[in-house]
C-alpha cells in the first residue's frame, strides 16, 4: 500500500474535505457514501468506500459469508471453487493428455490463434508451444 500524507484544517463544524487525489485513488466519487473506522488503540482513522451488505460480484444480499474482507455470496463463491478445481485439473494433466487435447482442438478448431487454444485449454501460450513441439 502506498502511503499518501496530506494535511487539511478542520472547520468549527468538525469537518473535513477529502482530497481528489484521494477519492480517486480510493474509488470514491461524489455523492457515494463513505465507510469511517477508528482504531482506538492506535488512534488512527480510515475511510473507505461504503459497499453495503452485498456480494461483491453480482451484490446479492443472501448466503453471504466473508473472504479476505469482502462478501461473498454462496453462488460466487461455488462458481470460484468449481474455477479453481477446473483450473487446477488441467494444469496437473500429463503431457500426453494436453497434446492429445490440443490434437482434437486442432481438428476441430482450424483457424483458431494460438492464444485461443491456450484459453480454450486453459494453460499459459508457453505451455501450449511446448505441446506443440511434442506434437511434431
Amino acid at each position: 500500500m502506498r502511503k499518501i500524507a496530506m494535511t487539511r484544517k478542520i472547520d468549527s463544524l468538525g469537518r473535513f474535505g477529502i482530497p481528489k487525489e484521494i477519492l480517486y485513488m480510493s474509488d470514491i466519487a461524489l455523492g457515494e457514501s463513505v465507510e469511517i473506522f477508528l482504531d482506538a488503540g492506535t488512534g488512527t482513522l480510515s475511510l473507505g468506500k461504503y459497499i453495503g451488505q452485498a456480494c461483491k460480484f453480482c451484490q446479492s444480499t443472501e448466503g453471504l459469508s466473508t473472504f479476505k474482507n469482502s462478501l461473498i455470496c454462496s453462488e460466487c463463491k461455488s462458481q470460484m471453487i468449481a474455477l479453481a478445481t477446473q483450473k487446477d485439473k488441467r494444469k496437473h494433466q500429463p503431457k500426453e493428455v494436453m497434446a492429445q487435447l490440443l490434437l482434437d482442438l486442432l481438428e476441430k478448431y482450424p483457424d483458431a490463434t494460438q492464444q485461443q487454444y491456450a484459453d480454450m485449454l486453459r494453460i499459459p501460450i508457453a505451455r501450449l508451444r511446448q505441446l506443440q513441439q511434442t506434437i511434431s
